[in-house]
């Protein structure tokens, strides 16, 4: 059979076409395997557990303190405790019984704010020079505020701790809360500085 020049020209350029088309499927090929073998290899490979993250107060800097510190005062929700130690230990919250509680609140409330006005903030330089730092007054400030925001579910939570009467002493039982809620406040401060960054001005 004899082709002339130009029917050969075409055969030759389909045949390299065909090759050409035949190389390009090989290397699709090629990478759906690949994709297959990777997809295998992630639905294999065991999940990450996050189960604990650390955050390191000496490598933070704080340029502005704003907002709410939350410096742990209230590790729960007041109101869950109140509604608990109810339930747990049957107090029938009366006429009588209520008005103590508020004549107690309202004693103890007046005494934490006036140690909040005035020693708090002695407090706090003690506990700073203790843990070598030096914050300005808007800092110490700042924290006696955002620990007043706390004072009086805190004061409520230890006052719901326990049943009243009328045969108990309000001045005894003031002096228990008082001091319970005293500590928590040195002790949330003395907390809050010692993971406070000591390059903070």
């Amino acid at each position: 059979m004899y082709y002339n020049a130009d029917t050969l020209q075409y055969i030759q350029q389909l045949h390299q076409h065909v090759q050409h088309q035949d190389k390009k499927i090989q290397q699709l090929t090629n990478i759906i395997q690949e994709l297959r073998t990777d997809v295998e290899r992630i639905k294999n490979k065991p999940v990450t557990n996050i189960e604990r993250i650390e955050y390191k107060f000496d490598q933070l800097k704080v340029e502005q303190l704003d907002g709410t510190l939350n410096i742990g005062l209230n590790p729960t929700d007041p109101e869950q405790i109140d509604n608990f130690d109810v339930q747990q230990k049957g107090i029938n919250v009366n006429g009588v019984q209520q008005q103590l509680r508020d004549q107690l609140f309202k004693q103890c409330s007046q005494d934490v704010n006036q140690f909040l006005n005035q020693d708090c903030a002695g407090f706090i330089q003690q506990a700073e020079k203790h843990y070598g730092l030096s914050l300005d007054d808007p800092h110490r400030k700042h924290i006696i505020e955002d620990i007043r925001k706390q004072i009086d579910s805190r004061i409520q939570y230890y006052i719901n701790g326990q049943p009243l009467t009328e045969q108990d002493s309000l001045l005894e039982k003031k002096q228990e809360i008082l001091s319970k809620v005293k500590q928590d406040v040195e002790n949330s401060i003395q907390h809050f500085l010692q993971h406070f960054p000591k390059d903070t001005k």
